[in-house]
C-alpha cells in the first residue's frame, strides 16, 4: 500500500497489505522504513496507529476500514461493470482494489510490490467536456452498450462515492467533482444540492467551495475536492473507518460515539465537536436521512481535522400523519429518531453546554427558514420544490 506524504515527489510504500479471500481475513502492517520518516502517518491514527504491530480484521471481507473507502460505490460499480462486460453487482470488493484510479478520496493507493503504486491515470476531464459526459451518462443510464472510445469520459467518477452520476473535471488546474441529474431519480438534484448547501454555509457549516452549471441546458452541481491542494492528494478518513464497523452493523453508527473517538486524534476537537453537532442538527431541519458514515470524514493537512461537509441532500418526503422522521446515525437517547429531546439529549458529548447546543440550533432554525428563496436562486422546479417542502418546514413545524 502506498500513500502521499507532504514533500514528496510520488506516493511511498506505506506498509503491506494481504487479504485471505477464501477466509475473508485481512492483514496490515507497517514497513519499517516508512515507519522511520520524519513525515510518517498512520492511514488510521484510530484503529491503525503507527506501531510494529501486525493488525487483523474480519470485518467487511477482511478489508480494513480505511480500504474500503477507497472502494466506488454503487455509480462507480455501475459503470465499471460496463467497462468489464460483467453483470452489475457480480464485483467483489476485493476484485475493485485493482480498477482503483487516483482519483479515489484520500491519498492511499496501491501496488503489487514495493517499488511502485499501480493505481491508473485517467486523462482528466476539462470543463468543456462536460456536456460529453453528460450525454453519454444518459445512454449509460438508459444500459446502452458505451463504445470504448467514450467510456474514458465515466472512468473519471468510478473511484468516487454515492449513487448519483458524477465525475472528477479540472477547473482552473484544480479537482472539481461534478454531479449531474439522474433519470432513474424522480427529482433533479443538483439545484437542491446547491440551494441546501448555500443553506448549510448560512448555518456556520464549513463547507468547500461549490458552484451550480448550466451543462448542457441542464444543471450540474460543482463541488471543489478538498482532499486535493496544489496537486497533493490530502489523507482521508470516512466515520466508517473511524468507526471501525462491519458493512452489515452500519445499524449502530453514531454521531455520539463519532465524538468519542475524535477526542483520540482530532487536534481541535472542541471546535470540531461543536461543529458536528451543528451538521446533526442541521441534518434534522433539512431531513438529510442519508447522513450515513461515509457521508462525515476526516482530512490530514498537518493535522487531524473534521473535514468540510458535503453530500447533505434533503430526502423527499410528503407530509404524512405520523410525521417524526429517523437520520441514519444514533442521535441519542432516542435513538436515531429525529426529535429536539433525542438532539440534545446527548449534547455534553459534543463538548457543548445545554444553552450552547441551543444557540447552535437557533443559528441552524433561522438559516434554514429562507430556503424557497435559494430554491428560486437556484432554478429548482416548482415540482421538485414542493418534492422536499416537507424536508425543511415538518422539524420545524414539529419542534
Amino acid at each position: 500500500m502506498f500513500i502521499e506524504l507532504p514533500r514528496e515527489g510520488k506516493p511511498v510504500p506505506a506498509g503491506l497489505f494481504t487479504l485471505d479471500v477464501d477466509l475473508g481475513v485481512g492483514t496490515f502492517q507497517y514497513g519499517l522504513r516508512y515507519a522511520k520518516r520524519p513525515n510518517a502517518i498512520a492511514i488510521d491514527p484510530v484503529n491503525l496507529p503507527l506501531t510494529a504491530e501486525k493488525y487483523v480484521t474480519r470485518k467487511n471481507g477482511g478489508i480494513f476500514g480505511i480500504l474500503r473507502d477507497v472502494l466506488p460505490d454503487s455509480w462507480g460499480r455501475f459503470i465499471l461493470a460496463k467497462q468489464l462486460g460483467v453483470p452489475f453487482g457480480t464485483q467483489q470488493d476485493f476484485e475493485l482494489i485493482d480498477l482503483l484510479s487516483v482519483n479515489a478520496v484520500g491519498a492511499l493507493s496501491f501496488g503489487k510490490t514495493p517499488e511502485k503504486a499501480t493505481a491508473r491515470r485517467d486523462k482528466p476531464v476539462t470543463l468543456p467536456e462536460l456536456a460529453e459526459v453528460a450525454k453519454v451518462i444518459d445512454q449509460a443510464m438508459e444500459d446502452r452498450e458505451l463504445p470504448p472510445e467514450v467510456l474514458h469520459l465515466l472512468r473519471q467518477g468510478t473511484s468516487l462515492g454515492g449513487a448519483q452520476p458524477k465525475c472528477t473535471v479540472v477547473i482552473d488546474r484544480e479537482e472539481w467533482i461534478a454531479k449531474f441529474t439522474s433519470s432513474k431519480t424522480a427529482v433533479h438534484y443538483p439545484g437542491i444540492e446547491y440551494a441546501t448547501m448555500t443553506l448549510a454555509a448560512r448555518a456556520g457549516i464549513r463547507v468547500p467551495e461549490f458552484r451550480l452549471a448550466s451543462v448542457a441546458g441542464r444543471p450540474v452541481f460543482l463541488i471543489k475536492r478538498f482532499d486535493r491542494q496544489d496537486g497533493r492528494r490530502l489523507p482521508f478518513m470516512s466515520a466508517f473507518a473511524l468507526s471501525n464497523l462491519d458493512i452489515d452493523e452500519l445499524e449502530r453508527g453514531s454521531y455520539p460515539d463519532i465524538a468519542t473517538r475524535m477526542r483520540k486524534f482530532v487536534s481541535q476537537v472542541r471546535e470540531d465537536h461543536h461543529e458536528l453537532f451543528r451538521r446533526m442538527a442541521f441534518n434534522m431541519f433539512v431531513r438529510n436521512e442519508d447522513d450515513h458514515l461515509r457521508n462525515h470524514g476526516f482530512l490530514f493537512n498537518g493535522a487531524w481535522r473534521l473535514s468540510p461537509a458535503y453530500d447533505i441532500v434533503p430526502v423527499p418526503s410528503g407530509r404524512r400523519p405520523q410525521d417524526a422522521f429517523h437520520l441514519s446515525l444514533q442521535v441519542g437517547d432516542q435513538g436515531s429518531a429525529a426529535t429536539m429531546a433525542n438532539l440534545l439529549s446527548q449534547c455534553q458529548r459534543f463538548s457543548l453546554s445545554r444553552e450552547q447546543a441551543l444557540e447552535i440550533i437557533d443559528q441552524v432554525q433561522e438559516a434554514v427558514q429562507g430556503w424557497e428563496q435559494e430554491m428560486n436562486r437556484a432554478g429548482v422546479s416548482g415540482n421538485d420544490r414542493e418534492a422536499v417542502r416537507w424536508c425543511f418546514e415538518g422539524f420545524r413545524q414539529g419542534m
